[in-house]
């Protein structure tokens, strides 16, 4: 892949801009740190953007509750972030012969966020903008689910709202600000990237198990890029449960010989898991390449048959 060096302008992103033209040719970018390396108080939050479509799949959500894209976006994703529901299906054909076994594995995965908690938070929320006497008013209740804000980018938090309403004094509503981000910033460049040491894969110890996601980078969004391949790595961090999983109980099994020389074995196994506490601790990006890496984590006591 040809090296492209570019710098994402932050005037560009302070203005609510979503794409970025006549960028100069410094192969880094500057991120805050609350999305990079958020702190273990925001790692269940949901970085997103004021400008985003609704998901198809969450479609329904939006027409039915009337609530920006962004908001039911970030209810669901910190929803999932406490609690969801993973449903598999793996199956294992194997076929032995004189020359050894071949194993063909397919697995069909889908996961889900439970619906009444989905129905009930974005129901509240929509309630209190209905209630609301002015726009004024209806924008501090959106903006009470904001914690921070880069641009266009915010960090979506059911907690912070939370907290926002038992002590309402507090609270500065970053929806009506400029945007500007006075938070500390990490930069990224070709040699910083590659200190980092960061390999994509699948880690499991006593304590968890972890995914690190690579995924292509677009300068135009990064939040859009980044949301992809989270959604990525947790998809692959729940399909990787459901194959550890499979090989404790199996619920159907066939053994058959083709013939004298030859065995042929399937196994087939529903799972249904249900995973808690799952965040996202780090979010990296290399300029140069075009990529973008992202981890996740569930603790091993967060993860347990439904």
């Amino acid at each position: 892949m040809a090296r492209v060096s570019l710098l994402l302008v932050a005037m560009c992103l302070l203005s609510g801009c979503a794409t970025t033209s006549q960028l100069p040719r410094s192969g880094s970018m500057d991120l805050p740190t609350w999305l990079t390396q958020p702190s273990a108080i925001l790692e269940k939050d949901a970085p997103v953007n004021l400008h985003m479509t609704c998901p198809a799949h969450l479609a329904q959500f939006c027409d039915r509750y009337k609530l920006p894209a962004w908001v039911v976006y970030g209810v669901v994703r910190c929803l999932g972030a406490d609690d969801f529901v993973v449903n598999g299906v793996f199956r294992r054909f194997s076929i032995t012969d004189e020359y050894g076994e071949d194993n063909v594995v397919v697995d069909k995965l889908h996961y889900d966020v439970g619906r009444r908690r989905i129905e009930r938070r974005l129901a509240s929320i929509a309630r209190a903008v209905g209630e609301a006497d002015t726009e004024l008013d209806r924008m501090n209740v959106l903006g009470s689910y904001v914690r921070r804000r880069f641009g266009a980018f915010v960090l979506f938090s059911l907690d912070h709202a939370d907290a926002m309403q038992a002590a309402p004094e507090n609270f500065t509503n970053l929806l009506l600000e400029t945007g500007e981000c006075l938070d500390g910033m990490e930069r990224f460049d070709r040699d910083y990237v590659a200190g980092l040491d960061l390999h994509p894969g699948w880690t499991e110890t006593r304590d968890y198990y972890q995914v690190v996601q690579a995924g292509d980078f677009g300068y135009g969004n990064p939040m859009a890029s980044f949301r992809r391949t989270e959604e990525e790595a947790i998809h692959e961090l729940a399909r990787s449960m459901v194959v550890k999983f499979s090989h404790l109980q199996r619920q159907f099994s066939t053994a058959r010989s083709i013939d004298d020389a030859v065995q042929e074995d399937a196994v087939r196994e529903e799972i249904v898991l249900r995973m808690r506490g799952v965040r996202v601790l780090r979010r990296v990006i290399d300029p140069g390449r075009r990529v973008c890496l992202v981890t996740v984590r569930v603790p091993r006591n967060g993860v347990a048959r439904k």
